[in-house]
């Protein structure tokens, strides 16, 4: 079961802290550990999706080892294509990637794809840089809040749906 509430405890305590912060800089700092919180929190999410799911359907030791090393351990990142879609795709394949993405709902999935990758944007240019100063625009904890639901509804669902492969 994908975790919840230590994600959003962390978020609503930035933005509080955000709120309250003293300098414009204490607040940017808020704003960018938000982002790079709710991040990492995807990318573990989507990794034990993947991993539940081989332990449910992979009988063979050498086979989870495999998935755990060469799937799930070399993924980095959390863009709906290249990450969470591939890490699926080697695990249970073409075909059936397909099929669970056709059972869906495609209103919930379009919107996780959405926030996917506009946090993707935000998340890789917060990434690789640093505070130099204040004048940078980043978006309020609380806007980091508002995209967590979009995220949490479609990664809920994949997790519903693949629960409800067939072993």
């Amino acid at each position: 079961m994908i975790a919840k509430s230590y994600i959003l405890e962390n978020l609503r305590s930035l933005d509080y802290r955000y709120r309250n912060a003293h300098s414009a800089k204490e607040a940017l700092f808020c704003s960018k550990l938000a982002i790079l919180e709710l991040c990492g929190w995807i990318e573990e999410s989507m990794d034990d999706m993947v991993r539940v799911c081989a332990t449910r359907h992979l009988k063979n030791h050498d086979n989870r080892n495999y998935c755990e090393r060469d799937i799930i351990r070399r993924n980095y990142g959390f863009d709906y294509e290249s990450n969470f879609r591939s890490m699926l795709m080697r695990l249970i394949g073409l075909i059936a990637i397909e099929k669970l993405e056709k059972k869906v709902d495609q209103r919930v999935y379009a919107s996780m794809k959405a926030a996917l990758s506009s946090l993707k944007t935000t998340r890789n240019a917060e990434a690789h840089t640093h505070l130099k100063g204040t004048t940078r625009i980043l978006n309020a904890p609380s806007v980091t809040i508002g995209q967590f639901q979009a995220l949490y509804d479609g990664l809920t669902e994949f997790e519903r749906k693949i629960k409800r492969m067939k072993r």
